[in-house]
């Protein structure tokens, strides 16, 4: 190099190296634009906004006592919701079971049961729930036909401008029963072992409470680092552009400049170290903003919701809590005297005799003949009367009995009759928590109400979380489902910063052979 002006090997090497850095550039948009990073991450940003409710601290700490009051409920029909669930084959056996122990006739076991435990008694009478289901029709026809109501449907929209809360009741009860066994819309649905068939509400149940929830749980705080205020993962994929556009811009000016005389030692060593600051900010921001733990954490997000975001589970979800919600809908009238339901039992009666001018005695035999079940059911309510009535129905027998005390006749009655006994005990925990479910005291909404009762409980997963699940569906697949996984980019751009630092770090080295000296006579000039 002579006179200040490189040679043309020298400059077609200093084009070259800036080439490289044009081409570096380059790489960084291809990773953004080739491997659709900006789609993915915007994909992931909307599942991040759509689900961020749904993974606040408090509410993936109150899902599991909810979840869990959903089971009770569960457990307390399954027995009771029809033949299949085995408790009213078992009302004998208890009646035989408290005569055996106590020594009385069966016949006066019963008396005694009317007498002083009658909403026990009449609940034991409705057994199963699907024949109030059964009779409900023919209650409504016999209505009709003797009254001037038009048929059927006149007499149900009757009652339901009447007694409201019984009319809730009866007509959520249908879908119960008839579904109970076999939830429409549950057609290919698997646990998350993808074996386990979901076809029952019990089965759904397992499908909520041991996979769905407990999935929330798991990645929830893996959820909140990846939701961290900044930089939005959405943005990410712009900063990344940004930083490619910068560099091939600015490598593309130095190349153009390596053709002229300005290209100086100067300009040379300036231009690299900037070169080094950008790979080093690249390095450092990946480091900073912790993209190596949140895309991490975001992987194991998306490996452990997976299996909740298969398109069946999904729909399955829906169907669940489409059941679930006639459940909450059915229980909510009947669960306690708050709920209405018994307090119309009264108007009931004096509707049907008003419309069929029969006597309310009158319209009380004629259901005990031909209607019993729903008759039963009746008197029955509100359910909460029967949970009362356990405990002295227990210490009964027990007083009266060999049996030490209650919690031996209970354990006798589960030995005995099981199903019985699964459902007398999860009728307790419904009623008693049915209103305000334990565990739940900081579990709100979306939009920050209390979500306390069963009825809102059921709502909460009903018509916000299921639905926040359909939201993000879509988005969760365009993050799942195009390779590589987002966890390869945290190290996949660091390799690249730091190849940008250890490259610009060496061009600088080479500042003495890639760059002229500014000639003689510019030095005494410039002196």
């Amino acid at each position: 190099m002579s006179g200040g002006r490189s040679s043309p090997a020298v400059r077609n090497a200093n084009s070259l190296a800036w080439l490289v850095v044009v081409v570096a550039g380059a790489v960084v948009l291809l990773i953004v634009w080739g491997l659709e990073l900006s789609g993915r991450l915007d994909a992931g940003q909307a599942v991040l906004d759509g689900a961020r409710p749904a993974f606040t601290e408090e509410r993936v700490a109150g899902d599991r006592p909810a979840i869990t009051m959903i089971g009770n409920v569960s457990d307390m029909l399954d027995p009771i919701v029809d033949a299949e669930g085995g408790a009213a084959g078992e009302v004998g056996s208890l009646v035989d079971l408290v005569a055996g122990a106590t020594g009385l006739p069966a016949a006066d076991v019963l008396a005694a049961l009317e007498a002083n435990f009658p909403h026990t008694y009449h609940l034991l009478l409705t057994l199963p729930l699907e024949d109030v289901s059964a009779e409900v029709p023919g209650l409504l026809t016999f209505v009709a036909d003797n009254s001037e109501l038009a048929d059927a449907d006149a007499v149900l929209a009757a009652i339901a401008a009447t007694t409201p809360q019984i009319a809730q009741a009866v007509t959520n009860l249908l879908p119960v029963t008839a579904n109970w066994r076999d939830v429409e819309g549950t057609e290919g649905v698997t646990r998350f072992d993808g074996v386990t068939t979901v076809d029952s509400v019990p089965e759904l149940r397992d499908l909520f409470e041991s996979d769905v929830v407990t999935a929330v749980e798991n990645v929830a705080p893996d959820f909140r680092d990846l939701d961290e205020p900044w930089p939005e993962v959405g943005f990410i994929s712009t900063i990344l552009t940004v930083i490619g556009i910068v560099v091939v811009v600015f490598g593309l000016l130095m190349l153009a400049v390596t053709r002229t005389d300005a290209y100086s030692r100067g300009v040379h060593t300036l231009g690299w170290s900037v070169v080094i600051v950008v790979g080093a900010l690249v390095s450092i921001g990946v480091l900073a903003v912790g993209l190596f733990p949140r895309l991490d954490g975001g992987q194991q997000v998306i490996d452990d919701l997976r299996p909740a975001f298969v398109e069946e589970r999904v729909a399955g979800m829906e169907a669940g809590v489409a059941i679930v919600s006639n459940i909450g809908d059915m229980a909510d009238p009947i669960a306690d005297a708050q709920g209405g339901a018994a307090a119309e039992v009264g108007a009931l009666v004096e509707l049907v005799a008003g419309a069929t001018g029969l006597t309310p005695d009158e319209v009380v035999a004629a259901l005990a003949a031909n209607f019993p079940h729903t008759l039963n059911l009746l008197l029955a309510l509100p359910l909460d009367a029967v949970s009362a009535e356990i405990p002295g129905l227990l210490t009964f027998v027990a007083d009266n009995s060999a049996l030490a005390d209650g919690d031996a006749v209970l354990a006798a009655i589960a030995e005995n009759t099981p199903r019985l006994a699964q459902a007398i005990t999860n009728l307790i925990v419904v009623t008693d928590g049915f209103r305000a479910v334990p565990g739940t005291e900081d579990l709100t909404g979306f939009d920050g109400t209390p979500v306390r009762s069963v009825p809102e409980v059921v709502d909460y997963f009903a018509d916000e979380v299921v639905p926040a699940v359909r939201a993000v569906t879509d988005d969760y697949r365009t993050l799942d489902t195009t390779a590589p996984p987002v966890d390869v980019f945290p190290p996949l751009l660091l390799l690249v910063g730091i190849l940008v630092i250890i490259y610009g770090g060496a061009m600088v080295t080479l500042a003495r052979v890639s760059a002229p000296s500014p000639a003689p006579g510019r030095e005494l000039a410039a002196a």
